[in-house]
């Protein structure tokens, strides 16, 4: 099979290599699409974070390694102990890899496993940026009837989102900030408004962000360049400030806006991988009781994100696009190492 392999930074072959084998509890997925994830731009523009250049402590796997962990497909081979798929469903791919004994994992927590895995990354099976991909079944969720698998490919990084509004405990009639309108950006937008939150301001400088979050409904959205953003949040709230803060960029402006626009007793909700250091004193929050959490990945909350993709909750069309896999590289992750494009699918049906 034709496969997209992650060999070090700035080092990505496409490759001819064996067709992944199934095994008990797992299914081959035949992949339809794979989203590009920002990590993955770190993995080839800086340096290896999540694919292991050592044997990964629990899968044994090293660089070299197929990437992509946000896909969809067919299910096309059916091993032993698996009686709650068929051959022929489409799903959605959770491509954590988790111990399942550690203290986390026993406590139903597994997306904080200490030794934790990713398909795409660290796992023998392969990743969506290949043909195939075998994964174990327990993480593939079926698609419903009326779901494009383009549509599940998405599900990853709104299950992400989703995640993040639940960390977030948001209560109705809550008024929220949302600084950044990324990819997870966005979902936290649709996911917040899904929860029937309105109340929602949304930070973001790039223009073409901005209309894209615009374009799914978002009306309070605030340019950082031309505005002091703490001062409009509290001008907004009556000087109180925002119950709920999502710092989805990563960046130091973002987080210092999120801590000093939220309210007494309010909580921000960090989601976003920061790459350096925040110069913050934590007295920040000492007279306000302001709680800062951080929300990681994902934790049975692909069922709710598929049921809201189902419902409409999640509009694609004004920040998705779709590209060929041999142009990975030149339409995918430079445009998004660039900010020309905000969420990249790569279709993998006509992969040859």
């Amino acid at each position: 099979m034709r496969a997209a392999r992650y060999h070090g930074v700035g080092d990505i072959r496409f490759e001819d290599i064996a067709e992944p084998t199934v095994g008990p509890g797992q299914v081959k997925v035949r992949v339809h699409f794979n989203g590009l994830c920002g990590s993955d731009l770190h993995e080839y523009f800086h340096a290896p974070m999540m694919a292991p250049t050592a044997p990964h402590p629990l899968t044994g796997v090293s660089v070299p390694v197929v990437l992509g962990h946000e896909f969809s497909g067919e299910i096309v081979e059916i091993g032993p102990a698996v009686d709650q798929l068929s051959v022929g469903d489409t799903v959605a791919v959770e491509p954590t890899v988790n111990c399942r004994q550690c203290v986390a994992c026993r406590a139903g927590s597994y997306n904080l496993c200490s030794t934790i895995a990713a398909v795409g990354y660290s796992w023998a099976g392969g990743g969506g940026l290949g043909q195939y991909a075998v994964v174990d079944a327990d993480h593939a969720y079926r698609l419903p009837p009326g779901m494009s698998t383009r549509e599940g490919a998405l599900i990853e990084p709104l299950a992400v989102a989703l995640h993040a509004v639940h960390r977030g405990e948001v209560p109705p009639g809550s008024t929220v900030a949302v600084h950044g309108a990324g990819p997870i950006g966005i979902g936290v937008f649709l996911t917040l408004r899904a929860h029937g939150i309105d109340d929602i301001a949304v930070i973001e400088p790039s223009a073409a962000r901005r209309a894209a979050i615009e374009a799914v409904g978002a009306t309070n959205v605030i340019d950082p360049s031309n505005a002091d953003v703490v001062a409009e949040l509290r001008a907004r709230t009556n000087g109180d400030g925002v119950s709920r803060s999502f710092d989805t960029a990563g960046v130091p402006a973002t987080f210092l806006n999120a801590v000093r626009s939220t309210a007494s007793h309010g909580r921000v909700v960090v989601v976003a991988v920061h790459q350096r250091p925040v110069d913050f004193n934590p007295t920040e929050i000492l007279f306000s009781e302001c709680e800062i959490v951080g929300s990681i990945a994902y934790c049975d909350d692909y069922p709710e994100a598929i049921d809201l993709m189902a419902r409409g909750a999640y509009p694609i069309e004004s920040w998705v696009k779709t590209i060929a896999f041999g142009d990975l590289i030149s339409d995918g992750l430079e445009p998004l190492r660039d900010q020309k494009a905000i969420k990249v699918l790569v279709d993998m049906n006509a992969v040859d």
